[in-house]
């Protein structure tokens, strides 16, 4: 593991310097989502078709250790997300909303607030953009929620998919969307 004091660098992630990093970030999602106590079943042919749709018309942030990518913020307009229930979220102006669908950090970095300056650096150029920011969380990652609502997220509204553990069976996993507004408008 590197040093701990070494500096975090966030740069900015868009379609134009996507194919530069885009193998390492499939090796950091495998990473984040596949292991540990959060850890689901995903293919990588899934995760390369995940990240190639984000990055179509998304951007995000990545953060650098070194030469080392140890984490990832991507997201899109929200109107992309299917899963959104604008219905019962009158109050989020689903054409003015970017949608962070994914944040992750590799492990061995967990816990030194890289998650929190990229969701700081990123929520920073999108009220270029955007009024508002909407994240989605599976409601047992803690640390995740705490952190969202440390930033000034809160929860509009709720989901539930159907996800595979690592060892293959089906489980039910409960989403919780939650928002910010970046602009007063």
């Amino acid at each position: 593991m590197e040093d701990v004091k070494e500096a975090v660098r966030i740069c900015r992630l868009d379609t134009l310097n996507y194919s530069e990093f885009r193998s390492k970030l499939i090796e950091l999602y495998l990473h984040a989502f596949t292991t540990g106590e959060y850890a689901q079943f995903i293919a990588p042919e899934t995760v390369e078709v995940t990240l190639d749709n984000i990055l179509q018309d998304g951007a995000g942030c990545m953060a650098f250790v070194g030469d080392r990518l140890v984490g990832l913020l991507a997201a899109f307009p929200l109107k992309r997300d299917p899963d959104f229930p604008a219905d019962g979220c009158p109050d989020i102006p689903v054409g003015q909303a970017v949608y962070i669908s994914e944040v992750m950090v590799h492990a061995d970095y967990r816990g030194r607030g890289i998650a929190s300056q990229m969701l700081n650096n990123y929520l920073q150029k999108a009220s270029e953009n955007y009024s508002y920011a909407v994240i989605r969380v599976w409601e047992k990652n803690k640390p995740a929620l705490e952190l969202y609502k440390k930033l000034g997220f809160v929860p509009v509204a709720g989901i539930s998919q159907r996800k595979l553990s690592t060892g293959g069976e089906e489980f039910e996993m409960k989403k919780v969307y939650l928002a910010v507004k970046i602009i007063d408008n």
